[in-house]
């Protein structure tokens, strides 16, 4: 039997998930690596620009392993994660602000009805806290007990007079609807945001990654930035890592749960035994066993678990062999 390494990396990086009707949540923990269960609102994680919400699972182990139930954490999986051209003009396989403000509304509305709660918390990484913003702003705040917005381009990417209807230009409707006002919050609603020390590529003062390189942007290091909200700079971080990164994750438990997280790792043996569990059914069971034991070996650090997934794609290909 020949198993592609297509095939094999797509089964890898499933290892993690449990797709639900809107999205997923954590299914690495069958335990809390705390004493009890923490007194925090349900929480609904927002991925960015043409991303997904499989990037949120290692925060949602962490936050398991922090006591954080299962079952009050959603990650959504937004139909057309790209934005368009124009926010106006409809485009094959993306999604306007108002798609985006509806579908997080949906999800909202059915993590409330799941767990019972009358409001959830919202975490959101790039485009996913314009998304959010929108639907506090137009009606949502009682909804939403906290706001984390993970490196929002809150001011725009660039703030220029060309593309106007662009979601990512700050001087175009949408954003400047977002920020007008004295505070650029919505009342009701507890605001954090996490921004880079200079590292985020898309909060530069040049246009280079824009395609304009020498062409001033309009835009610093302090772009996400939100006058009302609190304010938070993580350091020598990139784009994704505002959101991602373990000292993203400090902060954002910090801020809805109103205290310091145990622990950053996260729990291994409940992991262990959870993919075991649904080896055969949500799990390829090779790719499984193939991880496992790569794992029970490898070392610790958080930053060679990428090389504990290639091994264990490497063992299966052997084995099929």
């Amino acid at each position: 039997m020949k198993i592609s390494r297509r095939v094999m990396l797509k089964a890898t990086a499933a290892l993690p998930l449990a797709v639900s009707s809107f999205g997923f949540g954590a299914a690495a923990q069958t335990g809390s690596g705390t004493s009890g269960n923490v007194d925090a609102p349900p929480i609904l994680f927002v991925h960015g620009n043409g991303d997904q919400a499989a990037l949120w699972i290692t925060t949602l182990w962490r936050m398991e392993s922090n006591g954080i139930p299962r079952d009050r954490m959603f990650a959504i999986n937004f139909t057309d994660p790209l934005a368009r051209t124009d926010d106006k003009i409809a485009q094959a396989n993306r999604s306007s602000t108002e798609d985006q403000r509806r579908e997080l509304g949906d999800a909202i509305k059915e993590l409330k009805r799941r767990t019972g709660a009358s409001r959830v918390a919202l975490v959101g990484n790039s485009r996913g806290g314009n998304s959010i913003r929108s639907y506090i702003k137009n009606g949502g705040v009682a909804d939403v007990s906290h706001a984390v917005l993970c490196g929002v381009p809150n001011h725009g990417v660039y703030d220029w007079d060309e593309g106007l209807g662009g979601e990512f230009n700050g001087r175009g409707p949408f954003l400047r609807g977002l920020n007008e006002g004295e505070s650029e919050v919505t009342p009701g609603t507890a605001f954090l945001t996490l921004r880079s020390d200079g590292m985020d590529k898309y909060a530069q003062a040049d246009g280079r990654f824009v395609g304009k390189p020498g062409t001033p942007t309009g835009i610093t290091s302090d772009g996400p930035a939100l006058r009302g909200a609190t304010n938070l700079v993580l350091g020598a971080v990139d784009h994704r890592e505002t959101a991602f990164h373990p000292r993203a994750f400090r902060e954002i438990f910090k801020f809805i749960a109103g205290r310091e997280p145990e622990r950053i790792a996260v729990t291994p043996e409940a992991a262990v035994a959870e993919l075991r569990a649904c080896a055969g059914t949500q799990f390829d069971p090779a790719v499984v066993e193939a991880f496992v034991a790569e794992l029970n070996v490898a070392p610790t650090s958080e930053l060679e678990h990428l090389t504990v997934y290639q091994r264990a794609v490497d063992a299966v290909r052997f084995t099929a062999r």
